[in-house]
């Protein structure tokens, strides 16, 4: 499924980063500023929220918007309670849903 949207955003023109799990996902700071981090809930290794935090704990990506999935009910909920995302997504999705999504966050004022 990463492959698939990592394709599909390419596809719009966006470029794109992946990591199989969250301490891989960081480690992409090391190299690469994100404009956006599309964030799945359930990585292992280090989960999604503890992602967030880590994140928030970066100068470099402490504004970073951020999307969320996840095939979890309860984590979404959690996702929208630290109102840190600016859309959240339900697995499983169609890959153009999650386009749509990157669209509409990346077409707002001062991104």
């Amino acid at each position: 499924m990463r492959e698939m949207v990592a394709t599909a955003l390419r596809l719009k023109g966006y470029e794109v980063r992946t990591a199989g799990d969250g301490l891989a996902g960081l480690r992409l700071l090391d190299a690469y500023e994100p404009d956006l981090v599309v964030l799945d809930l359930g990585l292992p290794i280090v989960s999604g929220l503890d992602v967030v935090n880590e994140l928030r704990a970066i100068a470099k990506t402490r504004r970073t918007p951020l999307i969320a999935i996840s095939g979890q009910d309860q984590q979404l909920r959690l996702a929208k309670d630290t109102n840190e995302f600016m859309a959240t997504i339900a697995k499983p999705f169609d890959p153009q849903t999650l386009v749509r999504a990157v669209d509409r966050v990346m077409k707002q004022p001062g991104l």
